[in-house]
């Protein structure tokens, strides 16, 4: 099965990513990705076997643990690749090194599980377009939101259809342990 980890989306976030895809739709050509596919990967597996299932559940647990909620902002539009074939994505402005201290734990949490994912350099994204013509330099604003992630999950992906199909297989809550005094003691 094809897996990856990411960070699931505020719903207001979500929205103000829906408007700039729509925004994008009048001027740019390319694939667009469908509304309900937006995500942020934190680490991308590729085919693991059916018996390491419960160990990425196992290191997405770990890596998640003590992790409170991240706010988040979205920030400018990116792009990946040469001007006529690019992927565009929109980036934060908010939340980057929290999210890049996830994403190792995550990565980290894997790799001791003996998991293989994708080490690419994290750049905190969501992709909006793929094979994008990007030529004519014309491009709207984007839309900006702010709010906190709050799950994380491990999906599967399917690529057997028109377009990718996503399952949810595990999401952990992030959530930070209450706050402890100087002594240790539960305040």
């Amino acid at each position: 099965m094809r897996l990856f980890v990411a960070a699931d989306l505020p719903v207001q976030v979500h929205e103000a990513l829906c408007e700039t895809s729509a925004a994008l739709r009048e001027l740019v050509h390319g694939r667009y990705v469908a509304p309900d596919s937006f995500h942020l990967t934190l680490a991308f597996l590729g085919e693991v076997p059916g018996s390491q299932l419960d160990d990425a559940i196992a290191a997405l647990e770990e890596a998640c643990l003590g992790q409170g909620p991240i706010e988040v902002a979205l920030g400018p539009l990116g792009s990946f690749g040469r001007a006529r074939r690019a992927t565009l994505w929109q980036g934060l402005a908010r939340g980057v090194d929290e999210l890049a201290g996830l994403a190792g734990d995550v990565r980290e949490c894997l790799a001791e599980r003996g998991l293989a994912y994708d080490a690419t350099l994290f750049v905190p994204h969501v992709t909006l377009m793929r094979a994008a013509d990007l030529s004519a330099g014309t491009l709207p604003m984007p839309q900006v939101a702010k709010g906190a992630i709050e799950t994380v999950t491990l999906y599967r992906s399917d690529l057997s259809g028109e377009r990718p199909r996503y399952e949810a297989l595990h999401v952990v809550r992030l959530q930070a342990p209450p706050d402890q005094d100087w002594e240790g003691n539960l305040s």
